[in-house]
């Protein structure tokens, strides 16, 4: 590399520092650890006996648990602080991991998803200390970083969880894989501890009694913040929703679809993940330059332009290459979405309301997703294609809305 486009790059992230980068470092642990079992988690789950309908009613059950938890997690969130509330929970969540790892079968692995889901109150907390972090000028860029970076080091995580998967077989490499994750959230959450700093000012101490009483008051915050938030951001929340009542699918059902339908093996398909990673690499970091320049709403339209097609060429793939091509289109689009989405929130959205506006928004997105992973799991074993057209009819409705509203 050339040394002004070594100089050109440290510029470009100069202003990773601080919070960011603590953050970006954490972020990173954990995408490493979550390439190298989440290719393989529902693979796993219906090992251990669980059918295609019952995986996706654990996630509902999960999707519902983390709504409730955020709503607290958001009021928290503006009036207690941002920083003990990620720390503390980032341990919670990372003895999860532990349920995965020694489940006996797929009901202990509930145990684990309520864990997982009531640990991530601190999702706005975290949410919000992101935004407070990144320059206004740069939140293309910044939320882009925050997409890319840590995907740098977990380019050989997918394949090396396929190899333990096709070495000593799916459930003993995947418990493996979670040993891995526990690992390294424990280094994540210590690093959170000792580095990360609050960024509310006079943040009020938070105790047991005002966890308890947080629910009711900030019940009633939020709503106040949805009434006082910008017009804006409710025709943004509406496209979003259609966007988390799909998440489910891709999530749970595009590894078992791979699997039952075109018939790649577990080393095949972690080489998609790479691949998709990959791709995020080589085209986040320009993708968010042309966030920042072209605009958030022509960004996130373009995005669902080219989703549609691209699903279709995914149900269509009956060999690696064909399906290749269809992770990597998938990546492209999604690396356009998270961060003009972000950035638009971002924007839009006052510092002194992003724990509870935030956490709003995330919660209504949970909402979406409670009936969504239990309605692709039963038409799953209907027919392992009748999920994805109907993400297909969701995409073109979600282009007509934006064309409305855009």
């Amino acid at each position: 590399m050339a040394p002004s486009l070594l100089v050109r790059l440290r510029d470009e992230l100069a202003f990773i520092r601080g919070n960011l980068l603590v953050l970006i470092a954490t972020y990173t642990i954990f995408r490493f650890a979550f390439s190298m079992h989440t290719p393989f988690q529902s693979l796993y789950i219906r090992e251990l006996g669980a059918s295609p309908f019952v995986i996706g009613l654990m996630s509902s059950i999960g999707s519902a648990i983390l709504a409730v938890v955020r709503i607290p997690g958001s009021f928290i969130a503006d009036k207690h602080g941002r920083k003990t509330i990620i720390v503390t929970f980032t341990y919670g969540a990372t003895l999860a991991f532990l349920f995965y790892a020694f489940a006996p079968d797929w009901r202990f692995i509930i145990l684990g998803i309520a864990i997982s889901n009531l640990s991530h109150i601190y999702q706005p907390a975290l949410e919000a200390i992101e935004a407070d972090s990144i320059p206004t000028g740069r939140r293309g860029m910044g939320y882009s970083a925050i997409n890319v970076i840590p995907m740098i080091p977990s380019i050989i995580a997918p394949p090396l969880g396929g190899f333990l998967v096709e070495r000593i077989g799916l459930v003993p490499g995947m418990r493996m894989a979670y040993g891995v994750a526990f690992a390294g959230g424990i280094g994540a959450a210590l690093l959170r501890t000792f580095f990360l700093k609050e960024t509310v000012e006079n943040p009020e101490r938070l105790s047991l009694r005002a966890l308890a009483s947080s629910f009711r008051v900030s019940m009633r915050s939020i709503l106040d913040a949805w009434r006082t938030m910008p017009r804006e951001i409710h025709f943004y929340t509406i496209v979003s929703l259609i966007g988390s009542f799909e998440a489910p699918l891709f999530t749970l059902f595009m590894a078992l679809y791979a699997n039952d339908v075109i018939g790649v093996t577990g080393l095949q398909w972690s080489l998609m993940d790479t691949a998709w990673i990959v791709t995020t690499l080589i085209v986040g970091m320009p993708l968010g330059r042309l966030i920042d320049s072209m605009g958030r709403k022509r960004s996130i339209l373009i995005s669902y332009l080219l989703s549609t097609p691209i699903i279709a060429l995914f149900i269509i793939s009956r060999d690696f290459n064909l399906l290749l091509v269809s992770m990597m289109l998938f990546a492209a689009g999604q690396a356009i979405m998270y961060p003009a989405f972000m950035a638009l929130q971002a924007d839009l959205v006052p510092k002194d309301k992003r724990g509870r506006i935030m956490g709003m928004i995330g919660t209504l997105r949970l909402i979406a997703m409670i009936p969504a992973a239990s309605i692709f799991g039963y038409l799953y074993q209907i027919n392992p294609v009748q999920p994805f057209i109907l993400a297909i009819f969701l995409e073109l409705i979600t282009v007509g809305v934006i064309f409305l509203r855009f």
